[in-house]
């Protein structure tokens, strides 16, 4: 009987076509001492290795100062279905580089937290993604918790210092979708937020993207045409359409761009109350490039938040600090670029 052998990472490098410093270096990520690999060579290693199903040898990690495996994940157990499915973009490209992850949530509740951390930290689980949650500054023992992490990144904004940091430019996000509406024609180009820029920086990112695409810096011009809820979520039917009320019926709006997908066709639905098509009257732009967005009717023009090149951005700052590679302020952040996904509702 033939006795199964897990593959080695000279079995990777061997059907890679490449030596077995280069593999280990592809599926880290970065750089290591003279060894430069670059981006096609690495993806190349990490397909290879995600089809031989390979699995770094965690003893010998040990030995060499490598402690685990294993990324650890904090995210909200309530967040939302893109945060979700930026979760399932960092565990593929883990996968890819020989790792797994370790998820904890956060409940809103610090003590809950800090003990996911704290397991984390007992593990020997270095590296740590840390998604957005506003609450956390507020609690020392969490934040104490997480400046022990030896390699941290955060989505959205860094909350520890000298920690990483990964985020999406949205405002280009906007931008770019109001200027392909007024492209196609349309004239009154309004922001649907489902919370106030003033006190949600990820909505004042998206109204900064929308003047600077209507050409209204100061805002001035655009007051009737920017409409916020109060964070409702999900948003009940006569908050929507007090929405195409105030943006449609009064303001005269022929195109909405939607602060997600979730709204964008939810507001779809307010509008055929109102007895108004889309496409043909009000033509209709999401935010996140959710699955179910593809299978509404019409399907749903949105803008992708690029996931994959996140997940690739989070874990090579991840490994590239593990590795003790020295980061400048200015590399502890990437911003990833989005892009408009043209379907048939804009």
């Amino acid at each position: 009987m033939m006795q199964f052998r897990a593959p080695r990472l000279s079995d990777v490098a061997e059907r890679a076509g490449v030596s077995i410093a280069v593999a280990s270096v592809a599926l880290r990520g970065g750089s290591r001492g003279t060894i430069r690999v670059g981006d096609k060579t690495a993806e190349k290693v990490r397909r290879v290795a995600r089809r031989m199903q390979f699995r770094p040898n965690m003893a010998a990690q040990m030995l060499k100062g490598r402690k685990h495996d294993v990324i650890g994940v904090m995210i909200g157990a309530e967040s939302t279905a893109a945060n979700y499915g930026r979760l399932a973009a960092i565990e593929r490209e883990a996968y890819g580089r020989g790792y797994r992850l370790m998820i904890g949530q956060f409940h809103n509740d610090a003590a809950h937290t800090a003990g996911y951390i704290n397991d984390f930290l007992s593990r020997g689980i270095g590296a740590l993604v840390c998604f957005h949650n506003p609450l956390m500054p507020s609690n020392p023992e969490v934040m104490d918790l997480l400046a022990q992490t030896r390699a941290l990144v955060f989505q959205t904004v860094s909350l520890v210092q000298g920690a990483c940091c990964v985020d999406v430019d949205r405002a280009a996000g906007v931008r770019e979708a109001v200027t392909y509406l007024l492209g196609r024609g349309r004239r009154r180009v309004a922001l649907a937020l489902n919370a106030a820029p003033e006190t949600d920086s990820l909505m004042e990112d998206r109204r900064r993207g929308y003047l600077a695409g209507v050409g209204d810096p100061d805002g001035e011009r655009s007051r009737s045409l920017i409409w916020s809820g109060t964070g409702e979520f999900p948003p009940s039917r006569e908050v929507l359409d007090g929405a195409v009320d105030a943006l449609v019926v009064r303001g005269g709006a022929d195109a909405i761009v939607a602060s997600n997908d979730i709204w964008a066709v939810d507001l779809i639905k307010a509008l055929r109350r109102r007895g108004l098509d889309v496409p043909g009257e009000v033509a209709v732009v999401g935010f996140d490039n959710l699955e179910a967005g593809a299978l509404f009717d019409p399907s749903l023009t949105t803008i992708d938040q690029n996931n994959v090149d996140f997940a690739r951005a989070a874990v090579d700052l991840l490994l590239a600090t593990l590795d003790g590679k020295p980061l400048s302020r200015a590399e502890r952040t990437r911003v990833v670029q989005p892009k408009l996904v043209v379907r048939e509702s804009a």
